[in-house]
């Protein structure tokens, strides 16, 4: 039996990290560690517990049986304790604490700006750390490595999490004010007869789209595809190709690329918008403050599209 003086919490947090990851360079990462310093941390958590815990195989590092049995009551574990370090008070202009903000880059543009001026200017000696959502990254990471998500619906989030709606935003389709479409109102065999740059930020927004078309029979003609946000609107203001997506980012750059933005030929459902975090954060008060002013920047920000009408 393994004594209570024998454990070092931090070993505790590097297992529950690499239980997340079943990678030791991707834990590392989440714990500001080197990858050999991780490695001699797995060593001793062997040592620790008395068996492998991961043991290589052709897909990757696998966890023992030992090993998926201390998942769970490890993570309750950790959540507990994490409640035993919260403050009672919290005053965000002595703060220094560090938040850990996850958003997608498309989220990061349309509402970061307005985030970070209203955090510090109420907490000006508190870090605020943004890391990247993608669709499944609230599911394969640790809860004790999100303090808060700004997530749509198409991003997979735990069944545990709480979740507060913030709004809709509408896609509709941007075009150059120079397009051959851009004087009259768009239909569809307008909007098929045009290829298409798609914006690929590690999922769902422009599946909707193939969705419905694929019921009319019908499929749209992709010209590019990229990971690039203001790159995407520049292709679109040089060319004759359509961009399907939400108004508020490319709205801040319609004069500057001169675009315009029409409605889409057929409907789409509504890209909702949460904030979504773990239930260990959910009486904090440092956490409660964030989550309040990550809510009203965003919902003060979420507008109908500026939608050129025939």
């Amino acid at each position: 039996m393994v004594a209570l003086s024998q454990i070092d919490f931090k070993l505790l947090l590097c297992l529950n990290s690499l239980l997340a990851h079943r990678n030791v360079s991707r834990a590392a990462d989440q714990m500001h560690m080197s990858q050999p310093a991780m490695s001699r941390a797995l060593g001793k958590l062997r040592e620790l517990f008395d068996d492998p815990l991961f043991v290589r195989t052709s897909q990757g590092m696998e966890p023992t049986t030992r090993a998926e049995a201390l998942a769970n009551p490890l993570q309750a574990t950790l959540d507990q304790l994490s409640s035993l370090l919260i403050s009672e008070n919290f005053s965000p202009q002595l703060s220094q604490r560090n938040f850990k903000l996850h958003m997608s880059s498309y989220v990061s543009q349309a509402y970061l700006g307005d985030i970070a001026a209203a955090f510090y200017q109420q907490a000006p000696n508190a870090h605020l750390e943004v890391i990247n959502l993608q669709e499944k990254s609230l599911i394969h990471q640790s809860s004790q490595s999100i303090d808060l998500a700004v997530a749509s619906q198409q991003t997979l989030v735990p069944d545990y999490f709480h979740q507060l709606y913030l709004g809709v935003e509408q896609m509709c389709c941007f075009m150059s004010r120079n397009h051959p479409l851009s004087c009259s109102k768009l239909d569809l065999d307008g909007y098929l007869a045009y290829s298409h740059v798609v914006i690929s930020l590690g999922g769902g927004p422009n599946m909707p789209v193939e969705e419905h078309l694929s019921l009319l029979g019908k499929s749209r003609k992709i010209g590019l595809r990229t990971p690039h946000f203001l790159s995407a609107l520049e292709v679109v203001s040089k060319t004759q190709m359509l961009l399907n997506t939400t108004p508020l980012v490319p709205g801040k750059f319609m004069q500057q690329f001169d675009l315009i933005c029409q409605k889409i030929p057929f409907q789409l459902p509504e890209n909702r918008y949460y904030l979504s975090w773990p239930p260990s954060l959910h009486r904090d008060p440092g956490h409660q403050w964030l989550r309040g002013l990550c809510a009203k920047v965003i919902k003060e920000n979420i507008t109908a599209p500026d939608i050129t009408e025939f």
